[in-house]
């Protein structure tokens, strides 16, 4: 994906379908877990290291991630760049957790950003 302010409608746009689309497979986790008997969530609570945000970003994040059915934001911490998180389906991984939160940081901050950062930039070039 280009880093011109230019696309930035087009990387707006990708990190709402993004959402949108975990939004919807969260649910349906969500709602199975409550609609099979004996089922039970495999919670945990993970840090996250955070790159530099603004305020507005980091605000943003903690709605996506908070908004998303199985996870909740509990503290941020923002002199040590940190936010812990609650997630429903850590299931003992919690560095597969950790790192499909990072994911949702680095897709935010490509989508909203004027110019994509330089290094989500060298990853998206070919």
């Amino acid at each position: 994906m280009t880093t011109s302010p230019w696309s930035l409608p087009v990387r707006a746009l990708a990190l709402l379908g993004w959402f949108t689309k975990q939004f919807i497979v969260t649910s349906v986790q969500v709602s199975a877990l409550i609609l099979t008997p004996g089922r039970q969530p495999q919670p945990g609570i993970v840090r996250v290291d955070l790159d530099e945000m603004s305020d507005a970003e980091l605000t943003l994040l903690i709605a996506i991630i908070t908004i998303t059915p199985d996870t909740l934001v509990i503290a941020v911490d923002r002199r040590a760049r940190a936010m812990f998180v609650h997630g429903m389906f850590v299931a003992g991984d919690p560095e597969a957790f950790r790192s499909s939160l990072l994911d949702t940081q680095a897709r935010l901050v490509r989508g909203v950003r004027w110019r994509a950062p330089a290094s989500h930039a060298r990853e998206d070039t070919p």
